[in-house]
């Protein structure tokens, strides 16, 4: 080996050994493991930090709400609980008057000026028979005062086969009573004055029921000896000297249970006849 390049390599052997000393004074004594060894969570904070906000997403305000998120929808009407309903017998029962059932007949049979408290009334689920003999599910508005009459009646007639063609709310015919009678529905509550008159009928206070009313119609009779037969079409049912189908008399079923119940019944008055109606003041 050439004597310059020895000189040189064993130069800077010397000036490696002596920074190497120089550096192990100034630490004093302590080798980058040893540094490691005490000061560990200094050591690596950096790389444990940056790991955990890689694993956690980025604060969403609870205020943005994106464009494309669905509007917020009104949460669903409740129902009266089961502890609000009575229940009379399978099928047939009566509870107050829900939110949804509201607003089936609100501006209807309940319009803006209605002066009836909602408290006051009931919503009344039965069945009955129909003109065809089957079973059908019907529903009505009463007042909360006769409720029980209500479904007590329409039980027995239930267990009894009495046919009635249609229960429903008068509401499902805009509230019209001519209407409800020619289509031969059976119903109660409905805010509105006497035929003819600017006088509240007990319908308005849902303690007056209309049954079979085309087969038994409302009869008002005029100074001049005519007489005035509800529904049109009717007419043919206003003798009740005759004999017929679902006519209402002292000897019919339905007579006799609403009188049991403590109602009178049109077919007796003297100025009109109302032979479908009952009501319990």
């Amino acid at each position: 080996m050439d004597r310059r390049i020895f000189r040189d390599l064993c130069i800077l052997i010397a000036v490696i050994v002596i920074a190497a000393i120089g550096a192990r004074i100034l630490a004093k004594g302590e080798t980058l493991e040893d540094y490691a060894s005490k000061n560990s969570s200094t050591a690596f904070a950096s790389s444990e930090t940056i790991e955990s906000e890689k694993d956690i997403p980025p604060k969403v305000s609870e205020h943005v709400q994106n464009d494309n998120t669905a509007p917020e929808t009104k949460p669903e009407e409740t129902p009266p609980s089961s502890n609000d309903r009575t229940v009379y017998a399978e099928g047939f029962y009566y509870e107050p008057i829900s939110d949804d059932v509201f607003k089936r007949i609100a501006g209807i049979s309940y319009p803006t000026d209605c002066t009836v408290p909602l408290t006051d009334l009931k919503y009344v689920v039965l069945q009955y028979i129909d003109f065809e003999g089957n079973t059908q599910n019907g529903e009505m508005i009463c007042g909360s005062s006769i409720a029980q009459d209500v479904v007590e009646i329409f039980y027995e007639l239930y267990e009894s086969g009495y046919q009635i063609q249609s229960i429903k709310l008068i509401d499902e015919f805009g509230g019209d009573d001519t209407a409800s009678m020619l289509a031969n529905n059976t119903s109660c509550f409905n805010y509105r004055v006497v035929e003819g008159t600017t006088r509240l009928s007990n319908h308005a206070r849902g303690v007056a029921i209309d049954l079979n009313p085309f087969y038994n119609p409302y009869i008002t009779y005029n100074n001049d000896g005519s007489v005035n037969i509800s529904p049109e079409g009717s007419e043919a049912y206003a003798d009740r000297s005759v004999a017929f189908p679902y006519k209402i008399d002292e000897n019919d079923l339905a007579y006799k249970l609403f009188k049991e119940h403590g109602f009178s019944w049109g077919g007796n008055w003297n100025s009109v006849k109302d032979y479908q109606h009952f009501e319990k003041k």
